[in-house]
C-alpha cells in the first residue's frame, strides 16, 4: 500500500508583503522549469539518435521512464513527513533534476552513453519530475489565497508557455548551425547544460516561498488494487477506461515519431523543431476557444469531437512526406490535443469528489503511465520484427486500430460538467504530436468566474 496526500484548500493568513514575495517566487520557478522543459526532456529521443542508438531505443526512452515516476510519486506525502516540509523535499527534487542532466552532458562530450544509464537518467528524471507534483500543488494551494489562485496561476501559466516556446527556438538556434557542421552532439550538450542551469535556477525561487506551518501530515491511504474496483463503481468507471484504451492505443505509435522525422524522413534539426513548436502553439493558442466551447456545448460534445481527431491523428504520417504539410497536420495535431486534454481534465475533476482529487488523480496517473508503456512495448516489438518503412506503416496502422476501438466506448460515457469551475493545465511532459502533456493544477481550481484579463497586483 502506498499513499498520498489529501488536496487543502486552506490558506494561512499573511501580510501583503510575504504574499507579494511568494507570488513573484512561484513565478520565477515556473519560467526557469518551462526553460528547462523546452531545453531538456524535449530532445531526449533525438538524443539517443545522436548518439547512434536504434529507433527503437529512442522511442522506448520516452515510453517506458514515466511508468517508474508515476509509481514512485504515490510515496511522495511519505517522503514530505520525512523532511518535515514540503519546500525541502521539492528543492530536493529540482536538485536531483537538475543534476540529471549531468550524465547526458558528459555523454554527449564523450560522443558515447551506455543505453542502461540513459535510461537511469530519463526514470530518474521522471520520478523527481512527477514526485514533486503533488505536493507542488498542496503547497501552493496553502500559501495562495483562494480569491487569486484561478487568475494567479492563469497568468503564469501563459508566461510558462512563453518560456517553453523560447527554450525551444533558442535549443534549435544552437542545435541546427551546429548539427549541420557535424557537432550535433556538442549542441546537445549545450542545450542539456542550459536545462541543468535553468532548473538550478529555480532553487533559488522555491527557497523564496514560505513553508506552511500547517502543511498536512495526515495522508489518505491508496491501495493500488482498488484503484481499478473502486473506479468500476463510480461514474468516473467509463470515462478512465475509455481514458486507458486511447492512451494505449496513442502510445504504440507516438513515442516513434521522433525517430521516424528524424531517420525514416531525414527532417533536419530545423524542421523537427519547427514541427514541435507548431503543435504546442496550437495547443496552447486553442485552449481559449475550447474552454468557451465547453462552456456553451458541454465538456462532453467537446471531449466526443476531440476523440475523434486524435484517432485520426496517426493516418496522416503513413501517406504525407512534404514537411509543409507535416506542419499543417501539426497545427491540427495541437488544436485538437488541447481540447481532448482540457475536456478530460474537466470531467475527470468534476466527478470525482474534491476531498479525493490528489489520491484518485495519483492513481489515475499510474494507471496511465503503464497504458504508456504498454503501449510503447508493442509498437516496439512491431517496429523491431520489420524493416524500417514497414514496420512504421505497421506500427502507425495499428496505433489507428487501437484508438478507434476506444471511440467504442463513447456511447457509454455519460460524465457531463454540471458546475462550471476554472482549470488551469500546466505542462509536465513534451510529446512530439501532441505539443505537450499536460496536468491540472488542483489548488488553482475556483467554481466562480474570475477575471484574467491581468494579473495580480505583486
Amino acid at each position: 500500500m502506498v499513499t498520498a496526500a489529501p488536496s487543502s484548500s486552506t490558506c494561512v493568513p499573511r501580510p501583503p508583503t510575504r504574499l507579494r514575495k511568494d507570488l513573484h517566487a512561484c513565478t520565477g520557478d515556473g519560467l526557469t522549469y518551462s526553460v528547462m522543459f523546452g531545453t531538456g526532456e524535449t530532445f531526449f529521443a533525438a538524443f539517443a539518435l545522436a548518439l547512434g542508438f536504434s529507433d527503437v531505443v529512442s522511442g522506448l526512452v520516452v515510453a517506458l521512464p514515466p511508468l517508474a515516476g508515476a509509481i514512485l510519486q504515490l510515496g511522495s506525502p511519505w517522503a514530505v513527513r520525512k523532511v518535515q516540509s514540503p519546500q525541502r523535499w521539492i528543492i530536493l527534487c529540482a536538485t536531483v533534476q537538475a543534476l540529471s542532466f549531468v550524465p547526458l552532458i558528459v555523454g554527449a562530450v564523450l560522443g558515447e552513453l551506455p543505453v542502461g544509464i540513459l535510461f537511469f537518467v530519463a526514470c530518474l528524471y521522471w520520478t523527481v519530475n512527477l514526485g514533486a507534483a503533488a505536493p507542488w500543488n498542496t503547497w501552493v494551494g496553502l500559501i495562495f489565497p483562494e480569491r487569486i489562485r484561478a487568475r494567479y496561476f492563469s497568468w503564469r501559466n501563459r508566461w510558462c508557455q512563453a518560456s517553453i516556446f523560447a527554450g525551444l527556438m533558442g535549443a534549435g538556434a544552437i542545435l541546427t548551425p551546429l548539427e549541420k557542421h557535424g557537432h550535433a552532439l556538442w549542441a546537445f550538450a549545450i542545450i542539456f547544460t542550459v536545462a541543468a542551469l535553468a532548473r538550478a535556477s529555480s532553487i533559488y525561487y522555491l527557497k523564496r516561498q514560505a513553508d506552511p506551518p500547517n502543511f498536512p501530515t495526515a495522508t489518505q491511504p491508496i491501495k493500488l488494487h482498488h484503484v481499478a474496483t473502486k473506479f468500476g463503481r463510480r461514474p468516473d468507471a467509463t470515462l478512465i477506461a475509455f481514458l486507458i484504451v486511447m492512451q494505449l492505443g496513442v502510445q504504440v505509435g507516438q513515442p516513434y515519431l521522433n525517430p521516424f522525422m528524424l531517420s525514416e524522413l531525414a527532417l533536419g534539426p530545423s524542421w523537427y523543431l519547427a514541427l514541435i513548436a507548431t503543435g504546442f502553439a496550437a495547443k496552447a493558442a486553442t485552449f481559449p476557444l475550447w474552454g468557451w466551447c465547453a462552456d456553451k456545448l458541454g465538456a462532453r460534445r467537446v471531449l466526443v469531437a476531440s476523440a475523434v481527431g486524435v484517432a485520426l491523428l496517426a493516418l496522416p504520417w503513413l501517406f504525407i512526406r512534404d514537411p509543409w504539410l507535416l506542419l499543417a497536420t501539426q497545427v491540427f495535431a495541437g488544436a485538437v490535443w488541447g481540447a481532448y486534454e482540457l475536456c478530460t481534465f474537466l470531467l475527470l475533476l468534476e466527478t470525482i469528489p474534491a476531498e479525493r482529487r490528489t489520491a484518485a488523480m495519483s492513481g489515475f496517473y499510474l494507471l496511465n503511465a503503464i497504458a504508456m508503456v504498454a503501449g510503447g512495448l508493442l509498437g516496439a516489438y512491431f517496429l523491431s520484427r520489420e524493416n524500417s518503412a514497414n514496420g512504421y506503416a505497421t506500427v502507425f496502422t495499428l496505433s489507428t486500430a487501437l484508438r478507434m476501438s476506444a471511440l467504442l466506448i463513447i456511447p457509454f460515457i455519460h460524465a457531463e460538467v454540471l458546475h462550471p469551475f476554472r482549470i488551469i493545465l500546466a505542462p509536465f511532459g513534451g510529446r512530439m504530436g501532441v505539443g505537450g502533456v499536460m496536468a491540472p493544477v488542483l489548488s488553482a481550481m475556483s467554481e466562480d468566474p474570475v477575471n484574467e484579463k491581468e494579473p495580480p497586483s505583486n
